[in-house]
């Protein structure tokens, strides 16, 4: 039952963080946009080392959660304990893109302050 919890969680994790991370990629173009007009190269270069910084992060997060995965015996033990985890990943997923959001208005701030 472990492999079927193991298997489960590896591609629903992925999924989940691919989804989310093209999501924020293509939205997210548009407002790292709108902060730095005159450079669209640089907008377009902060939001792809973003991606793939999301990418690496969360999905390397995902694979390393799997050293603690409890013994499962029965299938309600595998739908919490996928669950348990899922959450866990929505939840940082949440928090880096508040982050990420967070960092890119800094830098614009930054930017704009050394115009003046």
């Amino acid at each position: 039952m472990n492999l079927i919890t193991y298997i489960l969680y590896i591609l629903l994790s992925s999924y989940i963080v691919i989804l989310v991370g093209n999501l924020c990629y293509k939205n997210g173009k548009v407002y790292i946009l709108n902060y730095f007009p005159n450079d669209i190269n640089f907008g377009n270069g902060i939001n792809k080392l973003l991606r793939t910084a999301y990418y690496l992060l969360n999905i390397g997060l995902a694979i390393w959660t799997l050293h603690s995965l409890q013994n499962i015996e029965t299938s309600v033990e595998l739908i919490l304990e996928i669950s348990n985890r899922l959450s866990n990943i929505l939840l940082i997923i949440a928090s880096l893109h508040f982050i990420n959001i967070y960092t890119v208005y800094l830098i614009h701030i930054h930017f704009k302050n050394q115009a003046k």
